[in-house]
């Protein structure tokens, strides 16, 4: 009779819990969006012309590894690129520069989805644990 009741409790706790955080869960708020900079240029570098903007911004794209990891594909190191680079006109630069604006700030996201899945087995386990208690 004890384990019934017990049971009954812990189902309405269950509920009560469930029913109080679910409309809350619907409230949500408008989203909002704008235009940003590069994030390849550093506001702090001292460029004054357009080719060592565009400069800046290749090297940048350079100390990233995916961009690293491809060059080591194509045979090539960061340094070769950086002589390259030297001997480029403006226009080459400049279209090599407006190519980085394509290079993705965050990396490959990886590491979003190792996380993502670590939540939804860390819920599944809760659930599991919460099913078995009751």
């Amino acid at each position: 009779m004890k384990k019934a009741t017990l049971r009954k409790l812990n189902l309405s706790i269950i509920f009560l819990v469930l029913f109080t955080f679910t409309p809350t869960a619907l409230i949500h708020s408008t989203a909002q969006a704008a235009m940003v900079d590069s994030q390849m240029i550093d506001t702090g570098e001292n460029a004054s012309t357009l080719r060592e903007i565009n400069e800046i911004k290749v090297r940048r794209a350079l100390e990233n590894k995916i961009v690293a990891e491809k060059l080591k594909g194509h045979g090539l190191t960061a340094e070769e690129v950086s002589e390259k680079l030297a001997t480029m006109t403006d226009d080459q630069v400049h279209q090599i520069a407006s190519l980085t604006d394509r290079i993705p700030a965050g990396g490959n996201g990886a590491v979003g989805i190792v996380v993502a899945i670590l939540v939804i087995v860390a819920l599944v386990l809760l659930i599991v644990y919460l099913w078995k208690r009751v």
